[in-house]
């Protein structure tokens, strides 16, 4: 099994990059899961909190407030924790599994020091000005990562066309 970790700011396109490769991924006939270290954040959310599923400004918060400030505070390898033990419990299932939202250096450090096969990727847009507030684009979610050198970046600054062209010749180079 293949592990990808996709990082970058919000709204940069982790998401959009995870979903090209798996639909390639699965094109070339590989089992693929696109799992989150927010999953069970936005599970907590939800359940505990009320939070209604939308990422506004007070969504938004309320992420980063129980994932970063309370969760990560207490135990900073909860989230990765978490989806390697899933990883371990069903470790044959997949061949490639994608992680779009990578935040801090452990949740890449922690995969391979336990033995997996890591690739991290960081999708950069170069011409983006983010929407976000200020406080926001300055939480430790948002730039635990600016000065870590992933294995491959990314740059998505054309249409979901051409991303998906980047990623395709990403995929057959490697």
């Amino acid at each position: 099994m293949q592990i990808i970790v996709i990082s970058g700011k919000a709204r940069h396109g982790k998401d959009t990059v995870a979903g090209i490769m798996k639909d390639v991924f699965e094109g070339w006939g590989k089992r693929v899961l696109v799992v989150h270290y927010g999953d069970l954040l936005k599970f907590i959310c939800t359940i505990f909190f009320g939070w209604d599923g939308v990422k506004d400004e007070q969504g938004r918060h309320m992420l980063q407030y129980v994932g970063t400030d309370i969760i990560r505070r207490q135990k900073p390898d909860y989230w990765v924790d978490f989806v390697m033990d899933m990883l371990s419990l069903f470790n044959d299932r997949w061949d490639y599994v994608i992680i779009p939202d990578c935040r801090f250096p452990n949740e890449v450090n922690r995969l391979v020091e336990e033995g997996f096969d890591t690739t991290h990727i960081r999708v950069i847009r170069e011409q983006f000005s983010s929407t976000l507030p200020e406080e926001q684009q300055q939480h430790l979610s948002e730039i635990a990562l600016d000065d870590v050198t992933p294995d491959v970046i990314l740059k998505n600054n054309g249409t979901i066309e051409e991303l998906r062209e980047l990623v395709l010749e990403l995929l057959q180079r490697s």
